[in-house]
């Protein structure tokens, strides 16, 4: 599990040709596939169209860089119209107020949780400085956002206990059913 925050920066390396074709500049969220979509590796300027990797064309998410497979993977932005949409929509994770369907505040989202392969596991929710120093932040699983949206995302009345649970230092791992990512709910101090 790494935090969405390093992969940006990472240089993007072509296999077949043995190329450095650039840097991840930042990432498109999908956030009803609970995924990145794809990583930007340059921004649209007036003269050309924006250059992303689908992230199905991504071969690893190594420590030091990204490989994807040839060139092939890097396309313009708007050769794919579902990336594309995407890509323009502009859905920015970290900062997002999270809340319950009921109305009741768990947070703001700093950060996301990834897997190996670019899924989303974790929203990593802030209450506040001073509560953060002292207990740590929360995570939350990825998989019970019921929206995410351009300011909130919405999480199912009752999640407060996981994150009461968190704060208060009881392991809840043991408490998943069988098959749910372990990694996902321990704190993030």
């Amino acid at each position: 599990m790494r935090r969405a925050r390093t992969v940006i920066g990472l240089p993007i390396i072509s296999l077949a040709e043995g190329l450095r074709v650039g840097q991840v500049k930042d990432l498109v969220f999908d956030p009803d596939g609970r995924t990145i979509a794809a990583l930007i590796v340059s921004e649209a300027t007036w003269r050309r169209d924006a250059e992303l990797v689908p992230i199905e064309k991504v071969r690893s998410f190594g420590r030091d860089a990204i490989t994807i497979y040839d060139l092939s993977g890097l396309i313009e932005a708007r050769s794919n119209r579902e990336l594309y949409e995407l890509f323009t929509a502009d859905v920015k994770i970290d900062g997002l107020l999270a809340m319950t369907e009921g109305g009741n505040y768990l947070g703001i989202i700093e950060e996301v949780m990834l897997g190996p392969h670019g899924e989303m596991l974790a929203y990593e929710i802030s209450t506040g400085f001073a509560e953060d120093v002292h207990r740590g932040k929360c995570l939350l699983p990825a998989n019970e956002a019921l929206t995410v949206g351009r300011d909130v995302a919405t999480f199912p009345d009752g999640i407060e206990s996981l994150v009461i649970r968190q704060r208060s230092g009881v392991d809840v791992a043991e408490e998943l059913p069988a098959g749910d990512d372990v990694l996902v709910l321990q704190s993030a101090n």
